[in-house]
């Protein structure tokens, strides 16, 4: 087997088409969580995991108990299951990566490996594995099968949210779904929580944007574009009224700051490509972004028309030299906040 989409990987399950070797990574960390359960439940129901089901932390990896583990024999069932969860090979030393990668060449055909990843960070940038995980990858997907849970487009999840919310008795349009997505960062736990949520409120009726504005938690990372937008164009009633927002949502000012410098930074590679003559997809591929920022990219490139690259240049210079204020001194929330709002405010002070 080799990599494949969850969609495959299910199809896979459901007809018994079964590897020795799983490796399961990606940002749709529920999804991967939900597959894991699935997979493990299938190979080792819960009446044979008392003898047949062994867990490893990948944090801490014992390779010699790991080796026994994957010697044992089915007692009672029909195959042993070893997991491996958080399993970073950053962290993990060549004498230990190359015994772990023997193991799991020599596994037997009534064992299976299940790799992984919910908390540890395998990632380089956004988008790409670092260099030894990205290996580690490839090995595992010439030995046995390797399933990427990336997050879906807002196209993508608004389907899926309009499927659960059908099934739930509620229509909601398809401009309102994507919108949901996006306000979810496509976020597969999220948006379960919310259809809970919106269902439970409208009843058997039609989720509305002015329900979504309503109910649903606005992330930080949701918003970043947004809020950058507006300090780039002064909306001094907008901005400050979401800072003041999120202060109560107890995000921290640096986290703040760094969601606006990232979208604004975004905001700056559009109109320069824009400048240029280039496209929106010139953008996706120079920077590798992925599919689910794909909407966000097509947005900024045509938002950013009439606002001036000396501008954007001199709002990142500031909000640069805000990070190093918050960063370089210690203070109280309340005081960071106010540097935080006083960076923002110079911004939107610019006149170029």
């Amino acid at each position: 087997m080799s990599l494949v989409s969850p969609t495959t990987l299910g199809k896979d399950i459901r007809e018994n088409k079964i590897s020795t070797l799983y490796y399961f990574y990606g940002h749709d960390v529920t999804t991967l969580e939900n597959y894991t359960k699935r997979l493990i439940n299938k190979l080792c129901p819960a009446q044979a995991q008392a003898m047949n089901l062994h867990k490893f932390d990948g944090k801490k990896i014992d390779i010699p108990a790991l080796a026994d583990a994957s010697q044992a024999l089915p007692m009672f069932a029909e195959r042993v299951v070893i997991t491996i969860n958080d399993l970073n090979m950053d962290n993990v030393n060549k004498d230990d990566g190359d015994a772990l990668r023997k193991i799991l060449k020599d596994l037997e055909e009534g064992t299976t490996v299940i790799i992984y990843a919910t908390a540890a960070d395998l990632y380089k940038n956004k988008k790409a594995l670092t260099d030894k995980n990205k290996r580690f990858c490839d090995f595992c997907d010439k030995n046995g099968c390797v399933c990427d849970f990336a997050l879906k487009t807002p196209v993508e999840m608004g389907r899926s949210i309009a499927s659960e919310l059908e099934k739930l008795g509620c229509s909601i349009s398809r401009n309102n779904a994507e919108y949901l997505a996006e306000l979810c960062l496509c976020n597969t736990g999220y948006v379960k929580q919310e259809i809970k949520k919106l269902s439970d409120y409208v009843g058997q009726g039609t989720v509305t944007k002015e329900t979504i504005d309503l109910l649903c938690i606005r992330h930080v990372e949701s918003d970043g574009y947004s809020l950058a937008l507006n300090v780039l164009r002064s909306r001094a009633r907008l901005v400050f009224s979401r800072l003041s927002e999120l202060s109560q949502q107890n995000y921290e000012p640096f986290e703040i700051l760094s969601i606006i410098s990232f979208s604004m930074a975004d905001i700056y590679r559009a109109k320069l490509a824009r400048s240029s003559g280039l496209s929106v997809q010139d953008i996706v591929n120079d920077f590798d972004y992925p599919r689910n920022r794909e909407f966000a990219v097509k947005n900024m490139y045509n938002e950013c028309s009439n606002i001036s690259v000396q501008r954007i240049q001199s709002a990142l210079s500031i909000l640069s030299d805000t990070d190093l204020a918050l960063k370089t001194r210690s203070a109280g929330k309340g005081s960071d906040m106010l540097t935080l709002e006083q960076g923002i405010a110079s911004c939107m002070a610019l006149r170029n």
